[in-house]
């Protein structure tokens, strides 16, 4: 959309109010929303809101079981799914429940949503599209494997993993299978991360070490490349780079057109959580021992290392100013300035913290292993 700017202020102001209402009208979500995993198709972990400072608790609630995925955020509505098999859309400001639906099997991913969809995959293999307002069923695709891989909507279509070795397109509207590419896994292999897109591919990584790319209109193969073990997390596109973090203990730099090797990083001390963001020419990524590692994007060499002291499951997400925050599976949640690498505040919740993050306009979303969601600002 094209943005007519005129010199008068009051203009420029109404014409911004008038996007933000259509935006809402047409279920498409803001520039400070977080509608899937990783903010974007491509994973940025990026957010277009401020990280609030030493927040408190706004509202909490208590769920019916744990939660290990992550919430979505569009306009003024949260989606949270967890292991009671419910997927809840609450008020973000308030807490208050809007809509409740139980699917067939427990949840650990995160929905997505788009233009008045929400989508959201469960364990008993079926991929559930509801209506963003009301819950109601729109339409539900059934897969051969437990979904564990978080979808993500880019345009009109929906793009996951499922423990049948497939990766999936489906038309947001109805459901319908564009096309499913079959990775050559072995039998308990399967796709555990969230894909990745840009306009030409999409890119996910399997249990048994290979990443893959596929072309977004025809479900071809484009390349593929063996990473040296597990890919549990999702790979960040930027630029012509894609990063991704491998359970062989390094990130790869790969060519999004060919998936050739440009870097391989020094080896971590432990396995990368969470994927890498990038702030400047560094990219942040967390082990699970707690370990933080700065690392030079454009040579794969580790520039920085800071411990937390405790384990994380899951890594950075970054707000505006460059604003880092992580949480830990102690319940601690600290805030870092990547610019200039240094800790800004830590604060504790009430909780171990196994989920993805989310932030947007109204403050930090976090939701704990107990089941407990929480609003902090």
């Amino acid at each position: 959309m094209t943005t007519a700017y005129v010199n008068i202020r009051g203009t420029r102001l109404l014409y911004a109010l008038f996007l933000a209402l259509g935006a809402i009208l047409h279920g498409t979500p803001l520039a400070a929303d977080w509608p899937m995993e990783g903010a974007s198709p491509r994973h940025t972990m990026h957010g277009s809101a401020a990280v609030p400072v030493k927040p408190d608790i706004v509202w909490q609630i208590r769920t019916d079981g744990p939660i290990y995925a992550g919430p979505a955020i569009s306009g003024d509505t949260l989606y949270i799914a967890g292991h009671d098999r419910q997927i809840r859309a609450l008020d973000i400001a308030s807490g208050a429940e809007r809509w409740r639906r139980e699917l067939g099997d427990v949840i650990s991913t995160t929905p997505a949503v788009m233009r008045g969809i929400v989508v959201v995959g469960a364990k008993d293999g079926i991929l559930t599209a509801l209506d963003a307002r009301t819950g109601e069923t729109r339409w539900q695709r059934k897969t051969e494997g437990k979904i564990v891989s978080s979808p993500i909507i880019d345009g009109d279509t929906v793009f996951f993993g499922s423990n049948d070795l497939h990766l999936y397109a489906v038309a947001l509207s109805s459901g319908e299978v564009r096309w499913r590419y079959l990775t050559k896994g072995y039998r308990y292999s399967g796709i555990f991360c969230s894909p990745t897109a840009d306009d030409e591919r999409v890119y996910v990584g399997t249990k048994d070490g290979v990443f893959y790319a596929v072309f977004r209109d025809s479900g071809d193969l484009a390349w593929s490349r063996d990473v040296g073990s597990s890919v549990y997390r999702s790979a960040l596109l930027s630029g012509e780079h894609l990063y991704v973090s491998s359970y062989d203990r390094h990130i790869y730099a790969l060519e999004r057109s060919d998936g050739t090797v440009v870097w391989r990083s020094q080896l971590l001390d432990d396995w990368p959580m969470g994927t890498p963001v990038l702030v400047d020419n560094t990219l942040y990524v967390a082990s699970r021992s707690g370990r933080l590692y700065g690392i030079n994007s454009s040579s794969g060499d580790i520039e920085w290392r800071d411990d937390l002291g405790v384990g994380v499951q899951h890594g950075f997400l970054v707000g505006i100013h460059d604003t880092g925050i992580i949480s830990t599976i102690d319940g601690e949640l600290f805030a870092l300035d990547l610019r200039n690498r240094r800790r800004i505040w830590q604060s504790t919740l009430p909780g171990a913290v196994k989920a993805p993050l989310a932030l947007s306009r109204y403050g930090i979303v976090a939701a704990t292993e107990d089941g407990t969601v929480m609003l902090l600002r």
